[in-house]
């Protein structure tokens, strides 16, 4: 997505990528505006995308001859509301995303149903995937305001009454940025929701295991004593040996237990 503005001659050349929601999906745009006194042309694919064809709309609709500037502006105006329609789609997507995050915070307590890595991992690609669609649209707000500014300071003195049209132009494209900007620190919320709620249930089956380690832990130790090849072993001779080394072994593996759920470590 890179571009730069560039003048050759009467005309003034402007590579714009921008994103648009067709039919339901987000689709990718490439077009370059060559702009003069008394034309504008676009170098674009076919069919035109849902933007232009909107601004052209717009042109027809408006019954007068605009001149070249004001059709520009009408331009980056349907370009600049195509990508605020975007950001509507994509805090919708993000919605659902938030609807499985709450499902996944909420599973943490809950006894009934656990979750996976599985299903973290499939929130956190349709994340990086809005994301990437954010990054695309910062990129194009940054090319829209250069557009903009530039083709206001080429303005011809006979059209000044246009300014006011671009620095409104200006002004909502700026006001585009900040959205993109609320829905990027969304996103990145949500991961964060995201992996820590992960880290929680990593955390939660690793403390699982220490706990039953600590629970066996003392028959283990029982265990290996009285298997030492030892010759002179009392014990062995005893006749309520092996009760109490059972009774013994119980009551070693309760204490930790109780001691865990005290400090309210299972929980």
């Amino acid at each position: 997505m890179q571009g730069n503005v560039s003048q050759d001659g009467e005309f003034g050349y402007f590579p714009i990528t921008f994103l648009s929601v067709e039919q339901g999906q987000k689709k990718i745009s490439r077009v370059v505006f060559a702009v003069g006194r008394q034309a504008v042309v676009s170098l674009e694919p076919a069919p035109a995308p849902a933007p232009l064809q909107t601004a052209e709309l717009r042109i027809a609709q408006d019954g007068r001859d605009n001149d070249a500037f004001e059709c520009f502006a009408v331009i980056l105006q349907a370009i600049n509301d195509a990508t605020d329609e975007l950001l509507d789609s994509l805090n919708h997507d993000l919605g659902k995303v938030l609807v499985q995050t709450n499902s996944v915070l909420n599973s943490l307590e809950s006894r009934d149903r656990d979750f996976g890595v599985s299903d973290v991992v499939a929130a956190q690609l349709d994340l990086g995937e809005v994301e990437k669609l954010l990054s695309d649209c910062i990129e194009s707000q940054l090319q829209l305001a250069l557009a903009a500014r530039h083709a206001l300071a080429r303005l011809p003195a006979a059209q000044a009454q246009l300014k006011p049209l671009f620095h409104t132009l200006i002004d909502d494209i700026e006001a585009v940025e900040e959205h993109v900007s609320f829905v990027h620190d969304r996103v990145r919320l949500l991961q964060t929701t995201n992996n820590m709620a992960l880290n929680v249930k990593q955390n939660q089956i690793v403390k699982v295991f220490s706990v039953i380690t600590a629970v066996f832990l003392p028959a283990m130790l029982i265990s290996t004593y009285y298997s030492m090849n030892v010759a002179n072993m009392p014990i062995l001779e005893w006749q309520y040996g092996e009760p109490m080394i059972i009774v013994l072994t119980a009551v070693l593996a309760w204490l930790p237990l109780l001691y865990v759920k005290r400090r309210g470590w299972l929980r």
